[in-house]
């Protein structure tokens, strides 16, 4: 008795999308035409519906559309309209700095996976301390749950960078405290934090300046050096003039006064970010059998982890790290 084999041929599906596409540029066997703007677009409901549950939603249930010959659709431009229609059709989409604002929120609405994943690569791809602000918000206004998260890391990353740029000094009041009062937030030291918010505050001085007291709660001033707190923060006019913020560097001269003070002037502001660019190295010492350890180790708090370090020694008295 002789066994059967299932046989499968290679490209088969392949060679049907493009049979379909070719069907659909000579408008033959379409059976809906949408309409944007008043440009007409020839197509096929089923593959449609097997390519967006919006289309699905649309064709296979009991709406209206369901069974017009022609479709409306609102909230596309034409342009945009054939990019989605070719990618449908080919399973390609090229997105551009030109077009991924326009395709990204129709990819949304029209429910097409795969081209709200290719924008958001794109997108994040394209993540720059003048544009990661902006990207965070387009990634939450259409819920891009990935691209929010990439965008968030690379603004805590970077964020002496882009407290220069207007996107920066055009955030409202919530938003830059959201930012300064984060754990994670990579900066060299609290003076960054500082100098932004004086920064933003001075960007429109008459209206933001009552918001400098509250900002200030959340920059680690007992952080700071003493040299800078007295030569650069004292001599500040806005500080000066307000006396929550007078508070706020007296609590900080006196952490560094009184040491013996400071466990229990512990708080927010006493606490290192997870992010500062600070490592640790591990050297020296004897391991078994009470033999020299050779071996330099770092120990990273931003990321928790410890890698060793490659040592060059130049004489058996120093070596180069």
């Amino acid at each position: 008795m002789g066994s059967e084999n299932q046989m499968l041929t290679c490209g088969h599906a392949d060679h049907i999308l493009k049979s379909i596409n070719k069907l659909r540029k000579e408008r033959k066997l379409c059976d809906v035409t949408l309409k944007v703007e008043g440009k007409e677009f020839c197509a096929h409901r089923v593959v449609l519906s097997a390519s967006s549950d919006y289309f699905s939603a649309m064709f296979t249930g009991d709406l209206e559309e369901s069974h017009q010959p022609v479709v409306e659709l609102q909230g596309l431009d034409p342009d945009t309209m054939q990019f989605l229609l070719d990618f449908v059709y080919t399973e390609s989409i090229q997105v551009s700095v030109e077009n991924v604002q326009a395709l990204l929120p129709a990819a949304c609405l029209l429910q097409l996976e795969g081209v709200q994943k290719a924008c958001c690569r794109f997108l994040e791809q394209q993540l720059d301390p003048s544009n990661c602000l902006g990207i965070r918000l387009f990634a939450e206004t259409h819920c891009c749950e990935d691209l929010r998260c990439a965008a968030e890391k690379y603004i805590l990353k970077h964020f002496v960078s882009l407290v220069e740029s207007e996107e920066f000094l055009a955030l409202s009041s919530d938003a830059v405290e959201s930012l300064i009062k984060c754990d994670n937030l990579t900066v060299p030291s609290e003076e960054a934090v500082f100098e932004a918010v004086i920064s933003w505050i001075k960007q429109d001085e008459a209206s933001r300046r009552d918001f400098l007291p509250k900002m200030l709660q959340y920059v680690r001033l007992p952080l700071l050096t003493p040299r800078y707190l007295t030569d650069t923060v004292d001599n500040e006019k806005l500080i000066k003039q307000s006396l929550d913020c007078r508070d706020l560097v007296d609590e900080a001269k006196k952490y560094h006064l009184r040491p013996d003070c400071r466990c229990s002037m512990q708080n927010s502001r006493t606490k290192s970010r997870i992010g500062q660019s600070e490592v640790m190295y591990v050297l020296g010492g004897f391991g078994n059998l009470q033999s020299p350890v050779d071996v330099v180790e770092k120990y990273d708090p931003a990321s928790g982890q410890w890698s060793v370090v490659q040592v060059n020694y130049t004489n058996s008295n120093s070596c180069d790290i």
